[in-house]
């Protein structure tokens, strides 16, 4: 299976889930991964499985991301994670409320990659950081790989968004 990991990262905590996921894939499959900037003028048409993920920046991707996420040339099967702080760690209590009404930046390219022609696989998967820079929260990074490879072989999503 040929896959291709697309990540933006601001901080380095998104490329390292990234690099992580890479890593895990390209043990049993043909595996790529390209940062934003880098994916913007591949061929798509021989990816098989499209990874894409961004840190979650105004509870949606980067703007980078979400231009990489509106290409007229994606098909196939995808899948759609993020970086994000713990909600349960955020003060005060109402700013909570605000991110989890707010929403991820997952979701949204979960949204977004299936209205522009892809078949989304699995469920969306969100990475925590520890505070704004981070550093990843413990477990995260093996977290990642375990993700990436139940995405091998997740049944579609149809009609979820």
């Amino acid at each position: 299976m040929s896959i291709l990991i697309v990540y933006d990262s601001i901080f380095g905590n998104t490329g390292q889930i990234a690099k992580a996921m890479a890593e895990e894939l390209s043990r049993t499959h043909q595996t790529r991964l390209a940062s934003v900037q880098e994916a913007r003028d591949l061929d798509l048409s021989d990816v098989e499985l499209l990874i894409v993920g961004s840190p979650t920046r105004g509870f949606r991707p980067t703007p980078a991301i979400q231009e990489f996420a509106c290409r007229p040339d994606l098909s196939g099967r995808a899948a759609a994670f993020d970086t994000r702080l713990d909600l349960e760690t955020i003060e005060p209590a109402p700013l909570r409320w605000v991110i989890g009404a707010g929403g991820y930046a997952a979701e949204r390219l979960h949204r977004e990659l299936s209205e522009h022609g892809c078949t989304m696989v699995g469920d969306t998967a969100g990475f925590v950081v520890l505070g704004q820079e981070g550093p990843l929260k413990d477990n995260e990074i093996e977290r990642a790989a375990s993700w990436a490879r139940g995405l091998v072989d997740a049944p579609t999503m149809e009609g979820r968004a």
